[in-house]
């Protein structure tokens, strides 16, 4: 945050920052020594908090979020996370949410993040495509990347197979892995038998 001609510390949306319940971007990324557990009292205190970045870190858990009621991105991609929960008092606001690049196998802890728009869940321990299946009570999710989880390298699968496996399972899919789902494509998915 640059300081302003007028000495004070400003935002990037050039407010005047006051402190941590002001921050509507907090980015505690690649920390050193690294954080390796999320503080619901500290995290509690960013009031205004839009976008928080706690990515390559050790986080082995998700701490409650109850204050950040203003939350639309999370980013906890490269911690040592497990499972996903404790999200539920975003249901509301959350639209992003980046986990690659942890240990997650399941994809529960999900089902009432109505405003979820973007899932970035790529390289983790996913091994099942059922676990998609879980994302279908999601009614904006638009866009997710799961590419090098296990359920991607059986060999016996094409990449039209895994896009199908995928797309098939949630309706509202619009780009997974980076490419746009055509309608053709879905309803070739959502005519396949599994």
């Amino acid at each position: 945050m640059p300081f302003d001609a007028d000495g004070k510390l400003h935002n990037p949306d050039e407010s005047i920052f006051t402190g941590a319940a002001d921050a509507k971007r907090v980015s505690l990324i690649n920390m050193i020594p690294p954080i390796s557990k999320m503080d619901p009292k500290q995290l509690g205190e960013l009031k205004a908090c839009q976008h928080l970045g706690l990515s390559t870190n050790c986080i082995s858990a998700i701490a409650s979020l109850n204050g950040l009621r203003h939350l639309k991105t999370l980013s906890l991609s490269r911690n040592n996370i497990k499972k996903i929960e404790k999200l539920d008092p975003l249901a509301d606001t959350l639209e992003q949410l980046w986990l690659s690049y942890n240990q997650i196998e399941k994809l529960d802890g999900l089902g009432k993040m109505r405003k979820l728009r973007i899932l970035y869940v790529a390289n983790n321990k996913i091994s099942d495509f059922a676990e998609f299946g879980k994302l279908k009570d999601n009614p904006a999710l638009e866009e997710l990347v799961a590419l090098g989880n296990p359920c991607y390298q059986d060999p016996a699968l094409d990449v039209p197979t895994v896009r199908a496996n995928i797309i098939r399972q949630i309706p509202s899919l619009k780009i997974l892995d980076g490419e746009r789902v055509e309608l053709e494509e879905r309803e070739a998915a959502e005519s396949k038998q599994e």
